[in-house]
């Protein structure tokens, strides 16, 4: 299941999600609308075999490897942001 259905199915709907990499660099995506995207691991630069997903947490969250174009992979901790 790909990480979109995943966050529909605990209930989301629009969120804004806070990525965290290994080298404490801090990024946020905001205003997904999660019934718009069609490939949110694609949006995210996510090796989609890499998500660990801990979304039934207070705090719901995923652990992933990120790899931009043209850099190195690199671990990532998204935390899901619901407003």
């Amino acid at each position: 299941m790909e990480l979109k259905d995943r966050l529909i199915t605990y209930g989301f709907d629009t969120v804004d999600i806070f990525l965290i990499d290994d080298e404490k660099n801090q990024e946020t995506v905001s205003n997904v609308k999660l019934h718009k995207v069609t490939n949110l691991e694609y949006k995210l630069y996510l090796d989609p075999e890499s998500i660990e997903y801990h979304l039934d947490h207070e705090d719901p969250y995923f652990k992933a490897v990120q790899q931009e174009p043209d850099q190195k992979p690199i671990g990532v901790k998204g935390y899901i942001l619901e407003w």
